[in-house]
C-alpha cells in the first residue's frame, strides 16, 4: 500500500504532535511526583506536630482502663484454671488408663506428655534402681581401698619412715 504525500506528511505531523504530547505528560506526570512527596512530608510534619500528641493522650487515657480489663480477664482465666483443674486431670487419667486397657501404650504415652505440659499431670517419678546403690558402695569401698593403700604408705612403724639412730 503506498500513501501520497499528503497522508504522509499528515502522518508525519501526527507523529510529531504525538510525540511532543508525550514529552509534556512527562514533565506533568514528574512534577505531579514532587508536588505529592512535598504533600507527604508536610502531612507527616502535620500528623507529627498535631495528631501525635492527641493520640498518645487518648492512649494514656485508656490505658488504666485497658491494664483493668486485662487484669480482670487474666484473673478469670486463672480462677478458670484453677476450677476445671481436677476435671481435666481425672479425664486425662481416665483416658491414659482407658488406652492402657485398650493396649494403645503410644497413645497414652502422648496423652501423659500432654498432661505433663500443660500442668495438669505431674510427671511419674522414676523408681529408684538397684543399680544406683550399687556404684554408691563401689564408690565406697574404692575410696576405703584408697585410704587403707595411703595409710598403710605412711605409717609411723615402717622402717623407711624411722629415722636412724646415731
Amino acid at each position: 500500500m503506498k500513501l501520497s504525500r499528503k497522508r504522509r506528511r499528515e502522518l508525519r505531523h501526527l507523529r510529531h504532535d504525538a510525540q511532543e504530547l508525550l514529552d509534556q505528560q512527562r514533565v506533568v506526570l514528574g512534577r505531579a511526583g514532587d508536588v505529592l512527596q512535598q504533600a507527604g512530608r508536610q502531612a507527616k510534619q502535620l500528623s507529627d506536630e498535631h495528631l501525635a500528641p492527641r493520640v498518645e493522650g487518648a492512649v494514656e487515657a485508656v490505658r488504666p482502663t485497658m491494664d483493668r480489663g486485662i487484669a480482670r480477664a487474666r484473673g478469670a482465666a486463672k480462677q478458670v484454671r484453677v476450677f476445671t483443674a481436677p476435671f481435666v486431670t481425672k479425664a486425662l487419667t481416665r483416658t491414659i488408663s482407658a488406652l492402657d486397657d485398650i493396649e494403645g501404650y503410644e497413645a497414652a504415652q502422648q496423652v501423659r506428655k500432654l498432661g505433663e505440659r500443660t500442668g495438669y499431670l505431674k510427671s511419674a517419678k522414676k523408681k529408684g534402681r538397684a543399680g544406683k546403690f550399687i556404684g554408691a558402695g563401689l564408690g565406697i569401698a574404692a575410696a576405703a581401698g584408697v585410704g587403707y593403700a595411703l595409710w598403710q604408705a605412711f605409717r609411723t612403724d615402717d622402717e623407711l619412715w624411722v629415722a636412724p639412730e646415731a
